[in-house]
């Protein structure tokens, strides 16, 4: 009766640890490629950690146009850095970030103009992680054309979130 129970019990559990948040965004929330006319493409972009253990330094998008791009079964977006989004040209307004361990940027918005069939990358420049006792201040980001080498964004400064307030409770012990 015990290992009846006891398989009974496991079953349930491994079924609730199975259980996925599925629930996703509705289709008319997420970025959707353009169809017809010229186009153009934009990436994130990577570049070596300090230390193997801690990672990549990654600057991605999560939004293009106010439409959040889909993470394709992935559990981050900074996991879809490398994912080449079809974009119409004309003006875009992309939400970005940058990531590194367990270090990240405040995500922020930069605007650049898509020109037909060129190909572009997010780039950035940082001090958050970039050494052992980095100052961990700033990140700067901008849009750069792939085939010119050329910046074709403002340069948009992000910082890391605010520290969280410290709370302190008093210890009350009654004798």
């Amino acid at each position: 009766m015990k290992i009846v129970v006891l398989i009974a019990a496991l079953l349930i559990l491994t079924g609730c640890m199975s259980l996925k948040n599925t629930k996703d965004l509705p289709a008319e929330l997420l970025y959707q490629p353009p169809v017809l006319g010229q186009t153009a493409t934009i990436m994130g972009s990577s570049e070596p950690g300090y230390m193997s253990l801690v990672g990549d330094r990654i600057a991605y998008i999560m939004e293009i146009n106010g439409k959040r791009v889909p993470k394709e079964r992935k559990e981050d977006y900074s996991a879809t850095w490398d994912t080449i989004y079809p974009i119409a040209t004309g003006e875009h307004t992309m939400t970005i970030s940058y990531r590194i361990g367990g270090h990240y940027a405040v995500p922020s918005k930069i605007i650049f103009d898509a020109e037909a069939n060129r190909n572009y990358q997010l780039n950035f420049v940082t001090d958050i992680g970039t050494e052992w006792f980095s100052k961990n201040s700033y990140v700067d980001f901008w849009v750069m054309d792939k085939a010119t080498q050329q910046p074709v964004s403002d340069v948009i400064r992000s910082q890391l979130p605010a520290a969280p307030r410290v709370i302190s409770y008093p210890i009350i012990i009654n004798n």
